[in-house]
């Protein structure tokens, strides 16, 4: 950088702070003047203060403004208190608000496992009357093919019987006639007629 740039920046420097001066000096003066126009404002309101309130007290005032303060700190002291309770207040409303979502969320999962086991027995039960309906359908199966089989049996000896046309013994006559009057009175022949239990 060369000489006669250089001087040139420091003359621009120089000419800048003698600016800030002057305008530091404008300044100044001008709020000499302010505080000066205040004083005098302030001296005026004064003495029209005390023309038209000539038996104020100066004393009274200020402790009447200290009354004032003091009521204004007691109430918001108070207003702090009443803060602070809230604020307690509002802690432990969370807190049990807290533990009450703990214990619904522990009886829902109790109530969940319940439903499990119960959902678990049930389908035990199920089971188990499925198993003992497929048990009581074969059951019935074979009791109505052995009744069937029982059935032909008899129309078998009796037709070889009346074949061989052997006489008959007053016994053999009492027990047919006993059969018969069992068949009168209970269910006969009709339980060959009606169809075997259907599979389940």
């Amino acid at each position: 950088m060369d000489a006669g740039r250089l001087e040139q920046q420091v003359l621009s420097v120089e000419r800048g702070i003698a600016f800030l001066k002057q305008e530091h000096v404008v300044m100044l003066t001008g709020l000499q003047m302010e505080i000066t126009h205040l004083k005098r404002r302030c001296h005026e309101l004064s003495c029209e203060l005390d023309s038209r309130f000539p038996e104020r007290n100066t004393a009274e005032a200020e402790a009447e403004l200290a009354a004032r303060c003091e009521a204004a700190e007691c109430l918001l002291r108070d207003q702090q208190c009443m803060i602070v309770t809230t604020r307690g207040e509002l802690r432990a409303g969370r807190a049990r608000a807290s533990a009450l979502g703990r214990s619904l969320r522990e009886e829902e999962r109790h109530f969940l496992e319940e439903l499990k086991r119960r959902s678990h027995q049930i389908t035990l039960l199920s089971r188990e009357l499925q198993r003992q309906n497929v048990t009581t359908t074969t059951l019935c199966h074979e009791l109505h093919s052995a009744r069937l089989k029982l059935f032909q049996q008899r129309q078998c000896t009796d037709s070889v019987a009346e074949r061989e046309g052997e006489p008959r013994g007053k016994e053999e006559e009492k027990e047919e006639e006993e059969e018969e009057d069992e068949d009168d009175d209970g269910e006969g022949s009709e339980w060959l007629l009606s169809p075997p239990p259907p599979e389940r």
